[in-house]
C-alpha cells in the first residue's frame, strides 16, 4: 500500500492544455488535452456521446512543423459529465 509520500502514478503528467482531434467511425470532435502521461490523456470538450470502453483515435498537433502530430489509438476509462463539457480519461492502446 503507498502512503502519502509515494507517487501513486507510475508516469508523471504533464499539463498540456492544447487543441485535441478525435475521431470515432466518421465522426470527429475537437476537443483541449488537459494533460498527457506516457499511458493515456485527460481530454475535455462540449458534450457528446462517450461511453467507458468506447474506442477513439487521437491526434495531439505539435507546435513545431518539424514534427508529425502525436497519434494514438485509446480507450475511454472516465466519462465525467460537467454542464455543457464533457471531461474523457483515455488510455493509450497504441501510439503511431
Amino acid at each position: 500500500m503507498l502512503d502519502h509520500n509515494q507517487e501513486r502514478r507510475a508516469f508523471m503528467r504533464m499539463v498540456v492544455d492544447a487543441p485535441v482531434c478525435l475521431i470515432q467511425g466518421a465522426k470527429r470532435l475537437e476537443g483541449i488535452c488537459r494533460d498527457l502521461s506516457a499511458t493515456g490523456m485527460a481530454i475535455e470538450l462540449q458534450q457528446d456521446e462517450f461511453a467507458v470502453g468506447d474506442r477513439l483515435f487521437v491526434s495531439l498537433a505539435t507546435r513545431s512543423n518539424a514534427l508529425p502530430p502525436f497519434q494514438a489509438e485509446a480507450k475511454v476509462l472516465r466519462v465525467e459529465a460537467d454542464g455543457p463539457l464533457l471531461r474523457l480519461g483515455v488510455e493509450f492502446l497504441s501510439v503511431s
